[in-house]
């Protein structure tokens, strides 16, 4: 839960929601979580870090300890986080491909090659 919210605040990456809803919705998680953190340098310097590095592992993992913290403390924030990591969009993708030829497959794109006849 608190790994998914932080991968949200830092990345941007929310699923269900168009791209201005979504710009929204992750600002509204951030603001949320300055206000949670006020105070706490080391967990604001967490979300910042992760804003700034949303490609850092340890950065994301230190926002989402910090995140932790605190739902341990405030249940009204852990039914937060827990309604946003709904809205998490899995990092990677899976492509799974069946297919009578041979197939190139590879980022966003993909390439069919006919297999030559026997």
């Amino acid at each position: 839960m608190s790994q998914a919210a932080a991968s949200i605040a830092a990345t941007g990456a929310v699923s269900g929601l168009a791209e201005d809803a979504a710009r929204s919705f992750v600002q509204r998680i951030r603001d949320r979580i300055r206000s949670i953190f006020a105070g706490d340098e080391r967990s604001t310097d967490a979300l910042e870090g992760a804003i700034a590095n949303p490609d850092d592992e340890s950065q994301v993992s230190e926002l989402a300890s910090a995140l932790a913290y605190y739902a341990r403390k405030n249940e009204e924030f852990a039914r937060q986080l827990s309604e946003w990591a709904r809205h998490h969009a899995a990092a990677g993708v899976t492509q799974n491909v069946k297919a009578g030829r041979d197939a190139y497959v590879s980022g966003r794109d993909m390439t069919v090659y006919p297999r030559p006849a026997d």
